[in-house]
């Protein structure tokens, strides 16, 4: 059976000051935080300890941000079918329906 998760944190001192340590079940021994950082108190040396292991359990998550890019071609499938449809719903009801309401389209030739 496992050891009970229980993290502890503990103050050692070193020669300059403090530094703090931590153990994240029982039957492991106390660790040292990384890095050769000396606090001149006990009370900020405890407090790097618990920073630390909060950020050792609750890693940030990261995203990466991509620029958004048509790999499919579905902007341009989407025109040409919204094209595709105004043509047939003017064969059909001799109108084109915009935001619900049929618009006629009357058509006029240019002479030059």
């Amino acid at each position: 059976m496992s050891a009970p998760f229980l993290p502890e944190f503990k103050v050692v001192p070193v020669p300059g000051g403090y530094r703090g340590s931590y153990r994240l079940f029982e039957d492991k021994p106390f660790r040292l935080i990384p890095g050769a950082e000396h606090h001149p108190t006990a009370g900020q040396a405890l407090n790097a300890a618990k920073a630390y292991v909060r950020e050792r359990l609750n890693p940030p998550i990261r995203g990466e941000i991509t620029e958004a890019r048509d790999v499919l071609g579905l902007t341009q499938w989407h025109e040409e079918r919204a094209a595709r449809e105004a043509v047939r719903q003017e064969e059909v009801l001799g109108a084109i329906i915009v935001k619900g309401k049929q618009v006629a389209i009357e058509r006029r030739k240019v002479r030059a």
